[in-house]
């Protein structure tokens, strides 16, 4: 389970900034920052310090915050919420340090597609708000992370503990922030068998894993390489060696299929 932290909320004071949102006519957009400072009552100090925010040109919000917490092994999850629709739903077209599993630290940065959140239609100000708790892994992968390289096509044993006997498991496999496959959806038994498809480029990945009914229980594993099951230049040396060996056989049935050559005639 995620731990609810108690939350109080600081009224930062809001810069204001405006900025321009092409669509069929120009919308001017006003952003107010309204901050949010959680904490909890612990002999450790935990806050989150929004440090700057600026809309960008191409209709882009930029959020820079410092987590601060005395106990640098914690993780926490946050979300960036808007006043666009009550502070109700996470804002979606997000990316960076923001979900679940952030480490403490400084200087981090979430950037919002406000455009393409709001519509180009949008006109109006709108409210931010940076909510957060702390990160409790709802399951514990077994040793996942030995895995270091995964070869398409070949099968790959994943283990864990944890989680509820109803949790229906997503793998999803992403490359950075980019979603790149889904697979099919999992029982919460503590194994299955992961198969990467052949249509999946070599690169540097890592799998969220993650309730498919509850978008706060999720884990990501550590990043790991995506290669060939049979290096490309071991495919290419196979193949030169099949078409020589075909052109060898087409050679010698063509010897063999040779007519021979009429007998002299003998002389009288």
């Amino acid at each position: 389970m995620i731990q609810q932290l108690p939350k109080s909320f600081k009224r930062c004071q809001p810069p204001h900034m405006s900025g321009m949102m092409t669509g069929s006519s120009a919308k001017r957009v006003v952003i107010f920052l309204l901050g949010n400072l959680f904490t909890v009552f612990t002999s450790y100090a935990q806050d989150v310090v929004i440090t700057q925010m600026a809309l960008q040109p191409d209709g882009k919000v930029v959020l820079r915050y410092n987590l601060n917490d005395d106990r640098l092994d914690r993780k926490y999850s946050l979300y960036l919420y808007a006043s666009s629709d009550n502070f109700i739903q996470p804002l979606a077209h997000v990316s960076g340090d923001v979900g679940v599993d952030l480490a403490v630290g400084g200087n981090k940065t979430i950037t919002w597609n406000a455009k393409e959140e709001l519509g180009d239609t949008f006109a109006g100000d709108v409210s931010l708000e940076l909510k957060g708790n702390i990160y409790v892994p709802f399951i514990a992968l077994d040793n996942f992370d030995d895995y270091k390289v995964l070869k398409r096509g070949k099968p790959y044993d994943v283990t864990w503990t944890g989680g509820r006997g109803d949790n229906v498991l997503l793998f999803e496999l992403y490359e950075e922030d980019s979603k790149i496959k889904v697979f099919d959806e999992r029982p919460n038994v503590g194994s299955t068998t992961i198969i990467i498809p052949n249509d999946v480029k070599p690169g540097r990945y890592r799998f969220k894993i993650s309730d498919s009914r509850n978008r706060d229980e999720v884990v990501y594993t550590m990043n790991f390489i995506v290669k060939r099951k049979v290096p490309l230049l071991v495919k290419a040396g196979l193949g030169l060696a099949v078409a020589g060996g075909v052109g060898y056989l087409i050679s010698i049935a063509r010897e063999e299929d040779k007519i021979a050559d009429p007998p002299k005639p003998s002389g009288n």
